[in-house]
């Protein structure tokens, strides 16, 4: 196995637990944690050279020397960098996530709004099928259930033959009961923003017992596609697609409410994408206007998807703002 194990760790699904068993494990300083570059949490090799420098090389020098690394982010930020890392993750019910999310966040970043005002903020929908770049669990080299936590513990351990210790931090106020904080009403709208992830998570159910069953895929190039698209800025989309299995540009299809309106080619200069080491000469972004959508209107959904259907960009659909 090559090091470092890379956790993707989705925001409450157990993951400060199963981070602070690595460092219980491996020891802290075998863990680089990257949640961002203005968290205390973020180590400073990885805010040096991520944030900083913007040094992939010394990035993958540095990251090589240790055991481990976590933090909120999606899986192609370093899947490319550490292409021969196994990467593993935690999947946890949507519903209970997000509300576990909002409880967070109203209790320790001062969140003011009430739980309508925090699901119905795009960021803090389908995070876990973001965190996972269009990828699939059974893709993943292992995964676990948040709601099985000690079970999914005992296989990741029986896998990589370690010894990670039973630890529960940041367990927060709510321990699941979403009727006691939604209501019907506030619980299917939930259910109805965040269908990638409920997709993804009966799938994550349905194949966890057969994990050691399936051969693994390769992640090293995680599938034929990769990107992201930002959010709708003065009347643009920005974003950009990687084809691993093309030198040409990627062809991207845009629907809005599930109508193809336009196609674009993502072949726009990305100085930021090659940077990272994601594309080797840059050539993979795109900006499309609104204009170019025909009519549309305020709440409409807005997809990215490659011209052959295959693959959703991160962060797609967008919602027409107001």
């Amino acid at each position: 196995m090559q090091f470092p194990i890379i956790y993707l760790h989705i925001p409450k699904t157990a993951g400060t637990s199963f981070r602070m068993s690595a460092e219980q494990y491996f020891g802290p300083d075998q863990v680089l944690n990257d949640y961002g570059k203005e968290s205390p949490s973020t180590s400073e090799d990885i805010r040096s050279a991520v944030y900083d420098t913007n040094d992939v090389a010394v990035l993958r020098k540095t990251g090589l020397k240790h055991k481990f690394l976590t933090g909120h982010f999606c899986m192609v930020k370093y899947k490319e960098i550490f292409p021969d890392s196994p990467v593993v993750s935690f999947f946890r019910e949507p519903v209970d996530r997000v509300i576990s999310e909002f409880v967070h966040f109203s209790s320790h970043y001062n969140f003011e709004g009430s739980l309508r005002d925090f699901y119905t903020k795009q960021q803090f929908q389908n995070r876990q099928s973001h965190s996972m770049s269009g990828a699939l669990p059974t893709d993943l080299d292992f995964y676990g259930i948040t709601e099985d936590y000690k079970q999914s513990l005992d296989l990741f351990n029986k896998k990589y033959s370690t010894n990670f210790p039973m630890a529960k931090l940041n367990t927060g106020k709510y321990k699941g009961a979403a009727q006691s904080i939604a209501n019907e009403e506030e619980l299917a709208e939930i259910r109805e923003l965040n269908y990638k992830d409920i997709e993804l998570y009966h799938y994550a159910i349905d194949n966890f017992s057969k994990q050691s069953l399936i051969e693994c895929r390769s992640l090293k190039t995680l599938k034929r596609f990769s990107g992201s698209v930002g959010n709708i800025n003065d009347g643009k989309m920005i974003g950009w697609t990687v084809d691993r299995e093309s030198d040409a540009p990627a062809s991207l299809s845009i629907s809005v409410n599930g109508e193809v309106r336009c196609h674009v080619v993502a072949d726009l200069y990305r100085e930021d994408v090659q940077r990272k080491g994601i594309h080797l000469n840059g050539n993979c972004g795109f900006a499309l206007s609104l204009d170019k959508l025909g009519r549309v209107a305020p709440g409409d959904r807005v997809s990215i998807f490659t011209k052959d259907g295959s693959y959703e960009l991160t962060n797609s659909p967008l919602i027409i703002p107001s």
